[in-house]
């Protein structure tokens, strides 16, 4: 039963209930009715019958928000993931700070993104509104709050990324590069098959360093990438981006060819040194050791300053390679795959400016087709 009280600040309600096998009560003030206080007490008791845990609703969600995390998502998917949620945590006890989980509204979630949105990209707030949107919704659904504050929040930054400007070469670019690169190739300049390789594959970096030999088909003229290399924190082989990212791609010959070659030297150097391609890797300088992003990225920018084109990242290659299919009219969702993205959707937003290019040539081509049809005799 709920007893109901009027004070100077509005109507109160007062109900006791049971949990745990004890008896507490709760009450609530500032109603301006009777009948409005009524209806919340109503409501409560519905809430308290269906397990409404009322002290996880009185804990201060930054404090909430830690646990889940600690709970639920900690080294569960990988060294840089759990630095994105720590990350969001870390700002939700910045923003939040004595904030309750009953008592945090859209608003003020809202108000929170806006603030953050003013110094920051997109992609940036994106990634702390993700995070606090599973802990929120995990709350609704362990019943510990029962209104969404994330809902239809709007999570947009008024930073530029530092992406965005898509670099790549063209196809003139790129033949002039290969040109260069084909020039003095040998294992102890293994950067130079690397960025041969990321031209030809589009692979992300990762990919490369992680490739091994049994993932090279000379036969079927394929490659399979069901792994990487863990430059940050083991140095040693990890998992794909995501499950998309596991694929097997064509080759083409010349490419093979190239590894074929590469794959002779080594053999030969590790009988005349004595040293053991242990891990199989297929980019392993004479060394038997990988090189890092940033010295194939030294060697790149050198490359291009040489023969006088764009100045690009490794990364880029990637970009090059997608470029330069999507120009020769290769199939969106086919690239996609190719590519390894998570749906097509990554590929388009990622490859919009080229897309859109594209359709503004493939619209003069339907005005030209048309002009042959009404010019036909």
């Amino acid at each position: 039963m709920a007893s109901f009280k009027k004070l100077k600040s509005g109507w109160q309600y007062r109900i006791s209930y049971k949990a745990n096998g004890k008896y507490s009560t709760k009450s609530e003030n500032g109603f301006r009715t009777k009948g409005e206080a009524k209806i919340a007490a109503s409501e409560m008791e519905q809430r308290l019958n269906k397990g409404y845990d009322i002290r996880a609703a009185e804990r201060f969600f930054p404090e909430y928000f830690r646990d889940w995390y600690d709970l639920y998502r900690k080294g569960k998917k990988g060294p840089d993931n759990d630095g994105d949620i720590r990350r969001a945590v870390e700002f939700a006890e910045e923003k939040f700070v004595g904030v309750k989980l009953k008592d945090l509204t859209r608003n003020m979630y809202q108000q929170a993104l806006n603030d953050y949105g003013e110094t920051h990209a997109t992609a940036s707030v994106k990634k702390h509104h993700t995070y606090m949107r599973a802990c929120l919704r995990d709350a609704i659904q362990d019943e510990v709050i029962f209104k969404d504050p994330t809902y239809k929040a709007v999570a947009v930054g008024k930073v530029a990324p530092k992406n965005e400007d898509l670099k790549y070469l063209s196809y003139g670019e790129s033949k002039r590069l290969i040109l260069e690169l084909m020039s003095n190739l040998q294992p102890r300049y293994i950067s130079r098959y690397i960025i041969l390789f990321g031209l030809a594959t589009g692979c992300r970096f990762s990919e490369i360093i992680g490739m091994t030999w049994d993932c090279v088909d000379f036969v079927n003229h394929k490659i399979k990438i069901n792994k990487t290399w863990d430059s940050k924190y083991t140095n040693n082989f990890s998992n794909t981006k995501n499950y998309s990212s596991k694929r097997t791609i064509t080759i083409d010959e010349e490419t093979l060819n190239i590894l074929d070659d590469l794959k002779k030297q080594q053999n030969k150097n590790a009988v005349a040194t004595g040293l053991r391609n242990t891990k199989n890797l297929v980019f392993a300088n004479s060394k038997m050791e990988l090189v890092s992003n940033s010295a194939v990225n030294k060697t790149l920018r050198n490359l291009c300053q040489k023969v006088n084109v764009t100045k690009i990242t490794c990364h880029s290659l990637r970009h090059t390679h997608a470029s330069m299919l999507l120009y020769k009219r290769v199939n969106v969702k086919y690239l996609s795959r190719r590519l390894g993205h998570k749906d097509i959707v990554t590929t388009l937003q990622t490859y919009s400016h080229i897309i859109d290019e594209m359709e503004q040539m493939e619209s003069r081509q339907v005005d030209n087709t048309m002009e042959e049809l009404y010019n036909a005799k």
